[in-house]
């Protein structure tokens, strides 16, 4: 073959493998329009929906700015939004369900790259918000690199089934939890008259539940402090109209239980209008019954070992801790003790034995002696979700040496309260549900 027939042929082989595609790079996808916050797509009215492929979004300077005051672990492959609320519009939802990806959204004022972040969260999130103001949304991918982006819009949902007592959802067994939208949820007098033996600031978008208490039921919690919003919760007794308040409190509370009473639950927002997406959970409180012996043993350190016994139940976690303050001569000794983290599997309901040894302050040296000294004993009792305190004051008997007969023992288990819950999520909550059809 001749050299031009060559050249000829080569030319013929590379035109047809360009027409079947295995010739040549292709071209690259383009990025969304609203790749950036510049090119955002204007959100005119609510309802709003929209799919769009993420893959080539980028992240930038602007995204990471806005996600300082959010905490999500990326922003990638991120579009955004932009709305201005119409007259009457208070509330903004937000919702990436069906998306085939990890992902976030963020709901911000202010300027580009000076932010300030409203709400957000994974999947879904909701921001109250006011007419006329200029509000951005971000949607993302919080771990990978992008899809398809499902993303909805709506003004507040629709109005709760058990937004009056009088249809209170019904707790059937505790354990219990709930994830609810309740930025539609209203307020009334049946509110208003449980709230008096309360002195919550508010009951707004307040929604009810009712528990009969079995005769397992010694002590429960109820905690909603998941949300995404301020809660409050409120436990009363009676009738719709005619409650009196067992308990009341922000985010999570504890009541205890009497064997065949209705108890009513009312979460709200305590701060105003604007409600959330609920979680809710129920469940038997951590409890701790703590028992000092009434005499302690000074060592040759001039430290107090304090002894007792415990039982704990509904619990894996327990502390026992506090002060000693005894009047030695013209001077006063003090010291502190703590026996941190009981091992969680002796929290089965039997009598466990602790002990625990309190230190004296080293300034002023005052070592403690033989006589009698006073006692503030805690006791931190956690599950899962909640945890729970108990307290009091007494007195212990101090000693350089202890006989060997039983000494009498001394209960420290006080009034129950919540105090925090023991884990909260990364960033951000939502309510993982099928995205809905909404107006406002």
């Amino acid at each position: 073959m001749s050299s031009r027939r060559a050249l000829a042929f080569i030319a013929a082989v590379a035109l047809v493998l360009t027409a079947v595609g295995f010739v040549g790079t292709a071209a690259a996808a383009s990025p969304p329009s609203n790749d950036r916050i510049g090119g955002a797509t204007l959100v005119s009215s609510l309802p709003f929906t929209a799919t769009v492929d993420t893959t080539a979004a980028t992240t930038d300077a602007v995204d990471a700015q806005a996600d300082q005051t959010c905490g999500a672990p990326h922003t990638n492959n991120s579009v955004w939004y932009k709305f201005v609320p119409g007259k009457g519009v208070t509330t903004l939802s937000v919702d990436t369900t069906g998306s085939n990806f990890s992902s976030g959204v963020l709901v911000a004022t202010g300027k580009p790259g000076a932010l300030t972040t409203r709400a957000c969260g994974p999947v879904s999130t909701i921001a109250s918000v006011s007419p006329g103001k200029t509000y951005y949304i971000l949607a993302f991918d919080d771990t990978g690199a992008g899809g398809t982006l499902q993303i909805a819009m709506h003004g507040p949902g629709p109005r709760p089934n058990n937004d009056l007592a009088s249809h209170a959802t019904v707790v059937p067994a505790l354990p219990f939890s709930d994830a609810l939208d309740t930025t539609g949820a209203t307020t009334g007098a049946n509110d208003q008259q449980a709230n008096k033996t309360c002195g919550a600031p508010a009951t707004a978008n307040s929604v009810w539940y009712k528990f009969t208490a079995g005769s397992s039921d010694v002590n429960f919690f109820v905690d909603a402090s998941s949300s995404d919003y301020p809660t409050g919760i409120l436990v009363a007794t009676g009738t719709p109209g005619a409650l009196t308040t067992v308990s009341c409190g922000p985010e999570a509370v504890t009541a205890a239980a009497k064997s065949g009473i209705t108890y009513y639950i009312m979460v709200f927002n305590p701060i105003g209008a604007g409600g959330g997406n609920l979680r809710l959970d129920m469940g038997e409180s951590p409890i701790a019954n703590v028992l000092l012996h009434a005499q302690g043993l000074v060592n040759s350190a001039h430290d107090a070992q304090l002894t007792g016994s415990y039982s704990c139940a509904n619990a894996n976690f327990l502390e026992i801790y506090g002060s000693l303050t005894e009047v030695v001569g013209e001077n006063v000794a003090t010291g502190s003790f703590d026996n941190l983290g009981v091992p969680a599997a002796t929290c089965d309901g039997n009598q466990q034995s602790w002990s625990a040894k309190a230190i004296h302050q080293p300034d002023p040296f005052v070592p403690f002696a033989d006589g009698d000294a006073a006692t503030l004993a805690f006791n931190i009792t956690c599950n899962d979700v909640v945890c729970t305190q108990g307290e009091t004051v007494q007195a212990v008997h101090l000693v350089s040496s202890l006989p060997a007969a039983t000494y009498a023992r001394r209960t420290t288990r006080g009034r129950l309260r919540v105090f925090h819950r023991a884990s909260g999520p990364v960033y951000g909550t939502a309510v993982h549900k099928t995205t809905a059809t909404w107006g406002h």
